[in-house]
């Protein structure tokens, strides 16, 4: 795996490259509403399932324009997430409820390359896809007897994750959109693993 001063060599060469290309680049300025789920069955019961958990985050991003339809946007972000992994049902403990609950905030760097075209004169579609790279802080989990939420163990290799992210978004003129995404880690030891997150937002670009 790069480590992150690789990662970081890697954008910087492409930020670089498209300021070269001398395109029309902007900064981008976001924020949002999200809906979050853990994706497996918990283990006391496989005809139980987990709910959504609700969230929110706020970022920031360079828009690089290589031409009017492709885009790169590397972008920086600051996220709280609640996993949503609690259990109703009434014959379960309440440790056996909320074993596998959490909420955590967390940093997030993606990298999304996107497409745009024209609706009508003053209506635009943009579809952007990439990956991210996401550093978990501040966790909680509820306590062994499933009463109160408490600090979770901080351990460097389970708040670290990488993903993918789709987002597809609707422009207004030549500074607001509206945006909806979905994004999904791919390490399996984190503690937002298995958490697929969806997001409604706003974007402002200038």
């Amino acid at each position: 795996m790069k480590t992150m001063k690789q990662r970081i060599s890697i954008l910087a060469v492409l930020v670089c490259v498209a300021i070269q290309l001398g395109a029309q680049n902007n900064w981008i300025v976001y924020g949002g509403g999200s809906m979050s789920h853990v994706c497996e069955k918990p283990l006391v019961g496989s005809d139980k399932t987990y709910g959504w958990g609700g969230g929110f985050f706020l970022g920031a991003g360079y828009e690089l324009n290589f031409n009017k339809h492709w885009s790169l946007t590397p972008q920086l972000e600051l996220s709280y997430m609640n996993n949503g992994a609690k259990l109703s049902s009434p014959e379960l403990t309440m440790f056996q409820r909320n074993a596998s609950w959490l909420d955590m905030w967390s940093v997030t760097l993606p990298v999304m390359a996107g497409y745009r075209f024209k609706l009508t004169d003053h209506v635009g579609l943009k579809v952007s896809a990439g990956p991210y790279i996401q550093e978990s802080f501040a966790i909680r989990q509820y306590a062994q007897d499933g009463q109160a939420k408490e600090s979770a163990p901080r351990r460097s290799s389970a708040q670290f994750n990488v993903g993918a992210m789709g987002e597809l978004a609707v422009e207004t003129g030549d500074h607001l959109s509206y945006m909806f995404r979905a994004n999904y880690p791919f390490l399996k030891e984190s503690w937002n693993s298995k958490t697929l997150t969806l997001s409604l937002g706003v974007r402002y670009s200038f």
